[in-house]
């Protein structure tokens, strides 16, 4: 489940009133899916300790019930932490690699490589493209 679905169907209402949503399904196909990039905190029951000042980025999936965390260097945009996988509900599926790739690779476009970045990242997905949406900082 997506972590903050409130923030997100702000946005993609407002996407729909510019008529972008139906743009992009006209050209892609009908979304069949959606993940949420934000900032967060590593979990209290997680003894990950941050190497550096970090942001702590987390992605969460609507068609999957657990998120994905990170933690990345404020200064250098280096790893901080190894990855983890956080169950939102009792047996919950945990995202595929391909979705944790996913997730790094829009981090790694989107955050890294970028001289700034913005939050929440929403993507939206269909069978055949992504659509990626990113608050300008």
């Amino acid at each position: 489940m997506l972590f903050d679905i409130e923030a997100f169907e702000r946005i993609e209402k407002v996407l729909h009133e510019k008529g972008k949503i139906e743009e992009f399904e006209k050209e892609n196909g009908k979304i069949k899916g959606r993940m949420m990039i934000t900032l967060g905190n590593v979990p209290d029951d997680l003894e990950i300790e941050l190497k550096s000042d970090s942001f702590v980025f987390i992605g969460s999936f609507d068609f999957y019930d657990a998120t994905v965390g990170i933690a990345i260097d404020k200064e250098t945009k280096e790893l901080a932490s190894a990855l983890w996988i956080t169950p939102q509900v009792d047996d919950a599926e945990q995202p595929s690699d391909d979705w944790i790739e996913f997730f790094f690779r829009i981090l790694a476009e989107y955050v890294i490589n970028a001289d700034g970045f913005g939050v929440p990242i929403c993507c939206f997905l269909t069978d055949e493209s992504e659509m990626i949406i990113v608050p300008t900082v």
